[in-house]
């Protein structure tokens, strides 16, 4: 008996061995659409997606988790270039990862970053720029560190000590170098034509806003923050001493203490910088996730 098309289309669809999913072959894009997740018609699904379209939830609990670059762990309020969403810190501390190096993205000079130490809000760098060869010190590029860190966050620390390159001195014939004065074998960059001495000194701890005393001697100086932790160093281990950086303090505006103690966690709003807790609920509208816990806290939360 011969079936009309429309009686052979009944049949086929009452089978049920059309109606069992093929899974030998990839379903078609036609065939996709009637799933969980919507359709993504700019290409079609791979075997492995149709069977089951229901794309994964994003990770919400912590994608600002703490990420690694060499030894060192990167998180709030420091944030990794390629690796945490902006939110997961501030501007001013965001760090990139280069080959195990990690450094400060947002600084005029560059600072290589070498210990992060989270309760302390410290954090030991390194100035990366031309060290003192022995033709030339380039202390327009080397000794800048308070200006260029002026308008940031961090601050020099007083634990460091000030390291002093003193050239263009006015030694008269009757005048020698003092015994703490090192001869360094170069010659200023900003002085061309200038044939004199210079020298380093290694003074005491460091003092807010730069320099804490005249130059000797009628010398002009150039100063760079050291963290002298050596016993009896001198100006003799000015190459040392720079090698070993200085260290860099901050002071987190926001309240991230309370907030991780109340379940949360530290992220910044990116539209201006500023601190947010963002909690389980979703809420990120406060500083802390539970107020009726804040209420009753201890008063080192205030």
């Amino acid at each position: 008996m011969m079936l009309c098309p429309a009686m052979l289309l009944l049949a086929l669809l009452a089978s049920p061995a059309a109606a069992a999913v093929n899974t030998s072959t990839p379903c078609a894009p036609a065939s996709c659409v009637n799933h969980t997740a919507p359709l993504n018609t700019s290409a079609p699904c791979t075997p492995a997606s149709c069977g089951n379209l229901t794309v994964p939830a994003r990770n919400t609990s912590n994608p600002c988790a703490p990420a690694l670059c060499g030894n060192i762990s990167i998180s709030y309020p420091f944030w990794l270039a390629g690796t945490h969403q902006p939110e997961c810190g501030y501007k001013a501390f965001q760090v990139a990862c280069d080959n195990g190096n990690l450094s400060l993205v947002n600084s005029f000079l560059t600072y290589q970053i070498m210990d992060i130490f989270y309760p302390n809000n410290s954090f030991r760098v390194i100035n990366v720029a031309p060290m003192l060869s022995n033709s030339t010190c380039a202390f327009d590029t080397l000794f800048n560190v308070s200006s260029d860190l002026g308008l940031s966050p961090f601050k020099i620390s007083t634990k460091n000590q000030e390291l002093f390159f003193l050239f263009d001195c006015d030694l008269r014939e009757s005048q020698t170098p003092r015994p703490a004065w090192t001869r360094v074998p170069c010659r200023p960059t900003l002085y061309e034509n200038d044939n004199s001495s210079v020298f380093a000194l290694l003074g005491k701890e460091y003092t807010s806003g730069g320099i804490g005393r005249p130059p000797p001697m009628n010398c002009n100086e150039s100063m760079i923050p050291v963290l002298g932790y050596e016993e009896g160093a001198t100006g003799a281990d000015y190459q040392r001493l720079i090698k070993g950086g200085f260290l860099l303090e901050y002071t987190d505006p926001g309240a991230c203490n309370p907030c991780m103690e109340t379940g949360g966690q530290c992220r910044v709003n990116v539209s201006d910088d500023s601190f947010m807790c963002y909690c389980a609920d979703g809420d990120d509208d406060g500083f802390i996730c539970d107020y009726g816990e804040y209420l009753y806290a201890p008063y080192d939360y205030y």
